[in-house]
């Protein structure tokens, strides 16, 4: 991730959902209880009780962006202990516990965030992620729509963008490319608004639409391997020889144990 404390981002495996930024803000101080592992350490002063509470909540965001989820959720943990009533920290615990797959839980600390801040376009945006994950649609949709209607939100094309898939996932192929295309009229170039619109326009047969959104893609993004997938999918389609013989040797030439080159392998269309 390319900011881990302040703002950051978490990807889950859920059909491209997009995680937009936490905001670290400021939350109501109260003494917590003693943090594990460490029973005589806990400030008497409110004020260092919500410091060590941020302190320790970036520390697990920090983690948790390099991968290392175990430090991470004591991190988070040791955050909650201190100021219990400290909202950026049941985001974060929130976003990590449902990286692990932790579903249930996840929505608790999403609760529980959404009550000490109900003011966050971030928490909107990422309480709407995880919602439309748990196919509540209609509430994840509301949520969106209260961030990127938030002319205060610095990243609406995030919420726009997880309006879309959110829509592909429910099956509303229409309104998931208009809310790609608004997407990407507040940031041209936003990679994963592009390759949403490539790939319903490609599941809706629009192949020459699905190729144009890949090059534009390409002219300011770097592929992965899904996308890689995508675009050798799309070039098929379209017959363009030189597109997938270019798109192929990227895949097997960057990723070769992917499971993209994988399925190329294979012959799988």
């Amino acid at each position: 991730m390319d900011q881990r404390v302040r703002r950051f981002r978490l990807s889950t495996a859920r059909a491209l959902l997009v995680f937009a930024a936490i905001a670290f803000v400021s939350g109501c101080a109260s003494v917590g209880q003693n943090p594990p592992g460490n029973p005589n350490n806990l400030p008497t002063n409110p004020n260092e009780n919500q410091r060590a509470a941020q302190i320790n909540t970036e520390l697990g965001v920090g983690y948790m962006n390099e991968g290392h989820m175990d430090v991470a959720v004591e991190k988070i943990k040791r955050a909650i202990y201190f100021d219990n009533n400290f909202a950026p920290a049941h985001h974060a615990y929130a976003l990590m516990l449902d990286r692990l797959g932790e579903a249930p839980q996840a929505g608790v600390e999403f609760e529980k965030a959404y009550a000490l801040d109900p003011n966050n376009s971030d928490l909107d945006n990422n309480y709407g992620t995880y919602l439309c994950g748990q196919k509540n649609y209609a509430r994840a949709q509301s949520l969106f729509s209260r961030a990127y209607g938030d002319p205060l939100y610095k990243t609406p094309e995030f919420a726009l963008t997880n309006s879309g898939v959110c829509y592909e996932a429910e099956g509303n192929k229409a309104q998931s490319l208009a809310q790609y295309q608004a997407a990407l009229d507040k940031s041209p170039g936003y990679g994963p608004a592009l390759i949403g619109l490539a790939r319903v326009n490609f599941a809706q047969k629009n192949y020459a639409a699905a190729a144009a959104a890949i090059k534009t893609f390409e002219a300011s993004n770097r592929n992965t391997p899904d996308t890689l997938q995508l675009a050798i999918r799309i070039d098929r389609a379209t017959g363009d020889q030189t597109a997938l013989a270019n798109h192929v040797l990227i895949l097997k030439g960057r990723f070769p144990d992917s499971a993209a080159a994988q399925w190329y392998d294979s012959g799988a269309k």
